[in-house]
This record gives structure tokens, C-alpha cells and sequence, in this order.
């Protein structure tokens, strides 16, 4: 029998909080004719630093030489999922592959953003578990949208999308139609586009951005 424990944040008390998981599984399985092992495993998923913690419940407790022999100890098997190997990686073969990946990723970039294109076998997992893990709300809402993301490409293509949405929402709000014609200069968005967005032709775009010192790209 297995327990998963999904962790962000290293925790010190952990091997006390294995002892009671599993105590209370073993004490489930007392009426059952077999009794059989319980696993626990911590998969830590921080990026900012290795588990520190404790790994074994004598560890957190004082035990008196004398009696050190009667106490059990239990132990966390805690893996570092940031710190994997490549080798170590590529042995999985389900959709943990990706989300490992990832992490090791965000460990070595913070601004990381997502290559691989590795096709996700269960999208709506996977982005609700990296929706948790990394406390970015932005992975859960693609999923109102989630048609056509097969890969953390089709997803990181989907975050940018977003991004420049709500740019181009804060700016016009703010009378900003100076964002407008950026994002149209630097090919972010289409002419058709960001005169859609201001309400206007595109030939007043044109005309707009012109007087206002700004290149259109059909005119490069």
C-alpha cells in the first residue's frame, strides 16, 4: 500500500506526520486476514532549496540511551523532484515525466518557460497539480480554453496569450493606445487585432501609430 505526500515547502515534522499515516493504515488492516506493508513517499517539489528537514521520526525526539532500542523509528523517504538527473527522469514514462521536468527547470530559470513537448496524456491533471504546486492560478484557468494543448509548448503558448490579453485590457483601461501600438510594432499582435481592440480601421491604426512615431509592420 502506498501514500503519496506532495509537498512545496519543506516540512520538519514530517516523520511524526508518516508515523500517525501509517499507523492509522496498519490499525485499518487489523481485521483483514493479510496484513500488508505500507509506503509512504514525499515528493517535494520546492526550488529554492533542498529538504532540510529531519528525515527519521528519532530525529525529532529525545530518546534516553536506555531506552533508544524500544523506540521505533520511522522514516521519511523524501524525494527532491527539482534535483532529479536527466537519466533519473527519463525512466518515467507517464505524465510525471513532464511535471518533473518542469521543476527541474524552474530550478535552474525562475523565468522558465516551458518546452517540452512531450504530449500530456491527462491535460486537466496536470494542469490543476502545476495550478497547486506552484500557486499560479493561471494553469487551472487554461482549462477553459484547454482545446488544442496537447504539450507544455501548446501551455506556455496559452500563458503568453493571456498575458498579452490582460496587458492590452490594463492599457486600453489606463487610455493607454500607446500599449496598442508596441505590441502591433514588435509583431505581438496582428494590425487586424489591435485596431479591433481600440475600435477602429485598421487604416486609422496605420494612421495613428504613424503620427505617433511608431513602424507598422506591413509597411516594413
Amino acid at each position: 500500500m502506498y501514500g503519496i505526500e506532495n509537498q512545496t515547502k519543506v516540512e520538519k515534522r514530517m516523520p511524526a506526520r508518516i508515523s500517525g499515516y501509517e499507523g492509522a493504515s496498519y490499525r485499518g488492516q487489523c481485521d483483514k486476514k493479510t496484513i500488508v506493508p505500507v509506503i509512504t513517499m514525499v515528493l517535494y517539489y520546492g526550488t529554492d532549496r533542498k529538504w532540510t528537514a529531519p528525515k527519521n521520526l528519532k530525529s525529532l525526539i529525545k530518546v534516553p540511551d536506555k531506552l533508544d532500542e524500544y523506540v521505533n523509528d520511522t522514516k521519511a523517504n523524501v524525494f527532491e523532484i527539482a534535483w532529479l538527473t536527466d537519466e533519473q527522469i527519463a525512466k518515467f514514462t507517464s505524465d510525471f515525466k513532464i511535471v518533473a521536468n518542469f521543476f527541474v527547470n524552474k530550478r535552474k530559470n525562475k523565468d522558465y518557460i516551458p518546452d517540452d513537448k512531450t504530449t500530456i496524456k491527462h491535460v486537466d491533471e496536470i494542469l490543476k497539480f502545476l495550478s497547486v504546486m506552484t500557486g499560479d492560478s493561471r494553469y487551472e484557468e487554461i482549462l477553459s480554453d484547454k482545446e488544442g494543448v496537447s504539450n507544455m509548448c501548446d501551455v506556455a503558448q496559452r500563458l503568453e496569450d493571456r498575458g498579452i490579453e490582460k496587458g492590452i485590457k490594463e492599457g486600453i483601461s489606463l487610455g493607454g493606445n500607446q500599449m496598442i501600438y508596441s505590441l502591433v510594432e514588435d509583431k505581438s499582435i496582428s494590425m487586424e487585432k489591435g485596431a479591433q481592440k481600440l475600435g477602429i480601421s485598421v487604416e486609422k491604426l496605420r494612421a495613428n501609430m504613424i503620427n505617433a512615431g511608431y513602424k507598422c509592420p506591413d509597411m516594413e
